[in-house]
């Protein structure tokens, strides 16, 4: 694997080690400038055309993001509108080391992989490696976190583990997105946006006050549909695409200057259909191996030729791919502000519902008939609460202190997988099973930020965390082929773990901090921290009850130094992080053929051992004249494993490799704005965005032909928007876009073996879009 060709481990992490001295001497220097004036320096950013300045909560506290001793890179509401960044997937365009994309298995389901760090199958009872946070409520799954980008307020991405303050599953990193508040004035937005393969998008926001100052309301309706870039090979016909209705309300009660609640209700109803996967399954190849049985046996060899002529377009899949899904949402946000304290409560109920029926292989014998058909059903809700204390003493110390209860239950109420005709006959079903789990957790978290001298700041911060985990399973014996009947809990069961599928884990989260101003707007820090991901059951097990598991909770150490500067009068900022992650008992999914049945499959998630990453980040932003802004980022990634445990306890790490870690990735972009008369503007944006080549798959492809590896990527996007004033509304928009604009059809960016076939996921390339905006 390219990773390997690196600078040896041993050079880089001698140098890694030396950097990190350095970085703790210089954290101990003394300073140049007090931090009043990087506060009046930053107060004045746009007035004198400088960087506008950002401020996020990734401490959970209101900072400066260039004074915050973390990897976090944020992005504000206007800006999202401002580059069409049509949902959360899009941010990656901009930030180093993350890859964000759409798990299509599951609704509105988000796959993410921070600093090569992933977990990439969507299982309710698995948890992800990188969470995401919708206005301060952590999501249980992430299911439903494909969040659209219209009324964002911003969004932040934390890059490393965040296991102090955001707690268990954070060993990526994490995605703070929090929507705009009620204005308390009478306004209303309206959007619409048309575009490539049938997409309308409909969106408004109304806001208006209830009682002056005191309560105030906010609306809004989201209408998203489009065709799927692929077609019916057959019929020629587009596939559906997606079908999303959102409805939202807000309201905001502030009764005094010193209290705030906001309550927020969302519902979410989603129609969407997806495209097809690609079968790359392959018959017997001259290095030995056998092939897929999807060709080898059902006749099922892919279209390799159709698909690369058609840029991945065509379909054969016997089945529309459906994943509906609908969710409601809750949050109540309250604090009470003192002089020098704050009390904030978050509150989250979530409840959703979802299925999926599809052609998992994307090739049927003919239409209706598909070789591989999983249909399920399942639900599921979460309840969480948080109540912590927020400090703002002027002197030496300050702190946030809280305590956070989570819950949440899934039911997989019935899966089905039909084979050999692909039709829905009980004679034909192989894998019917029943699944669920309750999960509850607690924990109790402080981080101080100690000020030993006026420029010097130490954080110490910890979170301890206790969970359990109870899980059940039920696998009836429809069929002789589908192995079973087997349940769990069983006390009678030949497999232990079954007799009492109950799991406890605690575990103690710290983290440790240096930071230095070392000039006015230049600061430095060397920091570690830990964060664990939960263990737990497999919830799709196989025709014999020992592929739930368990396994054990995997841990993370990440050491970083970064150095963030704003200079030239707030007019450039320029940003390095470096960083080297230790990862302790990895979590591994791996998808094979069923032993009893080898048509079907079967999921093992096992600790593997492991592993390694290392990198660099830079980003930038340049604004030499108050017309013009540039900004880029690159990343660097060197990944791999030190120890992958086989079934037989065999260190196979040296022919394993990391998923969805790119050696290279990089963006530079820039906009320009051309004064058209009045306060009417034009403004002309591009932006460039490489991914180097990945991996899909730990193992290397059997065939030889390497079916894992995504090839390297360059995307292009273009917009031009006119902003106009008239004396009825308050602004309109009217803009045209068009994203890698460079390359027509589409692309494969994750393939997977699944044992009897390979199949892979594709999205499309270029796609363009105009739309309008008024707002009064």
């Amino acid at each position: 694997m390219s990773n390997d060709r690196a600078v040896p481990a041993t050079c880089a992490r001698s140098a890694f080690k030396a950097a990190a001295l350095a970085a703790t001497i210089l954290a101990a220097a003394p300073a140049f400038a007090a931090e009043d004036q990087a506060a009046a320096q930053a107060t004045a950013a746009t007035d004198n055309g400088g960087i506008e300045q950002i401020t996020v909560t990734a401490r959970k506290r209101v900072e400066d993001v260039q004074s915050v001793p973390l990897a976090v890179s944020a992005i504000g509401g206007k800006t999202l509108e401002a580059r069409f960044v049509p949902d959360v997937r899009a941010v990656a365009r901009y930030i180093p080391n993350v890859q964000l994309g759409q798990v299509q298995y599951s609704g509105a389901t988000l796959s993410a992989s921070i600093r090569g760090i992933s977990f990439a199958d969507i299982e309710r009872s698995f948890e992800p490696a990188v969470a995401t946070s919708i206005d301060g409520i952590f999501l249980a799954s992430n299911t439903g976190a494909l969040v659209d980008m219209f009324d964002v307020e911003s969004i932040e991405v934390l890059r490393g583990p965040q296991g102090t303050l955001f707690g268990r599953n954070t060993v990526g990193g994490i995605i703070n997105i929090k929507r705009t508040r009620p204005t308390g004035e009478l306004g209303v937005k309206l959007q619409a946006t048309v575009g490539s393969y049938g997409r309308n998008d409909y969106k408004a926001i109304f806001n208006a006050p209830l009682i002056k100052d005191v309560l105030a309301v906010k609306l809004g309706l989201f209408s998203i549909s489009s065709n799927s870039f692929t077609y019916d090979a057959t019929t020629r016909k587009a596939e559906p695409g997606l079908d999303r209705f959102d409805v939202t309300g807000s309201l905001l009660f502030t009764p005094s200057a010193e209290f705030e609640a906001l309550l927020t209700y969302e519902h979410l109803k989603d129609r969407s259909h997806y495209p097809n996967p690609v079968n790359q399954s392959v018959g017997a190849q001259s290095n030995g191996y056998g092939g897929e049985l999807a060709c080898t046996v059902f006749g099922l060899c892919g279209h390799a030729a159709e698909y690369e002529k058609s840029g991945y377009r065509a379909s054969y899949g016997g089945l529309p791919f459906y994943a509906p899904l609908d969710a409601d949402n809750v949050t109540l946000n309250m604090k009470y502000k003192a002089d020098n304290f704050s009390i904030v409560s978050v509150t989250g109920y979530m409840k959703n519902k979802d299925s999926l029926d599809i052609d998992n292989i994307g090739d049927a014998f003919a239409p209706g008939t598909p070789l591989f058909h999983p249909v399920r059903k399942l639900h599921g809700d979460q309840f969480s609460q948080e109540l912590r204390v927020d400090t703002d003493f002027d002197g030496l110390f300050n702190m946030v202190a809280g305590v956070y209860y989570f819950q949440s239950t899934y039911s997989l109420d019935n899966q089905s997988v039909y084979i050999l005709d692909g039709t829905a006959n009980p004679a034909n079903r192989v894998d019917t099973f029943s699944a669920g789990q309750t999960v509850k957790s607690y924990a109790a978290f402080a981080e101080t930020y100690w000020k030993v001298t006026p420029t010097t700041r130490i954080t110490i911060g910890g979170r301890f965390t206790h969970e359990t985990k109870d899980f059940h399973v039920e696998k009836p014996a429809v069929t002789a082929a589908e192995g079973g009947p087997y349940k769990c809990p069983d006390v009678n069961s030949t497999y232990a773990p079954c007799r009492n599928p109950s799991l406890k884990f605690s575990r103690f989260t710290p983290r440790v901090s240096i930071d230095q101003e070392l000039a006015d707007g230049i600061m430095t820090y060397a920091s570690w921290a830990r964060g664990f991901r939960s263990g737990g059951w497999n919830g799709r097990p196989g025709s014999t009850p020992d592929s739930i598991g368990p396994y054990q909770p995997e841990i993370v150490d990440s050491y970083e130094l970064g150095l963030r500067t704003k200079f030239w009068d707030n007019k450039a900022i320029f940003n390095v992080t470096l960083f080297q992650t230790e990862y302790k008992n990895k979590q591994e999914d791996q998808i094979r053929s069923n032993p009893v049945l080898p048509t079907s499959t079967v999921t093992f998630v096992e600790n593997a051992g492991k592993a390694r990453f290392q990198g660099v980040e830079l980003e930038g932003q340049l604004r030499p004249i108050p017309e013009l802004h540039l900004f880029g980022s690159a990343g660097y990634l060197k990944a791999k494993y030190l120890k992958f445990l086989d079934g037989t306890g065999a260190d196979v790490s040296a022919t394993k490799q990391l998923r969805y870690a790119p050696k290279w990735n990089a963006s530079i972009g820039g906009d320009y704005t051309f004064d058209v008369g009045g306060s009417d503007t034009v403004v002309f944006a591009s932006n460039l965005k490489y991914v180097d080549k990945y991996v899909t798959e730990s193992s290397v492809d059997p065939a030889g032909l390497g079916r894992e590896i995504i090839p390297s990527h360059t995307a292009v996007d273009f917009s031009l928007t006119y902003t106009g004033h008239l004396a009825s509304l308050k602004e309109f928009k009217l803009s045209a876009f068009v994203n890698d604009a460079f390359h027509s059809g589409g692309r494969i960016v994750r393939s997977s073996y699944a044992g009897p076939f390979w199949f892979s996921d594709r999205i499309p390339n270029r796609t363009w879009g105009l739309e309008a905006m008024v707002e009064f």
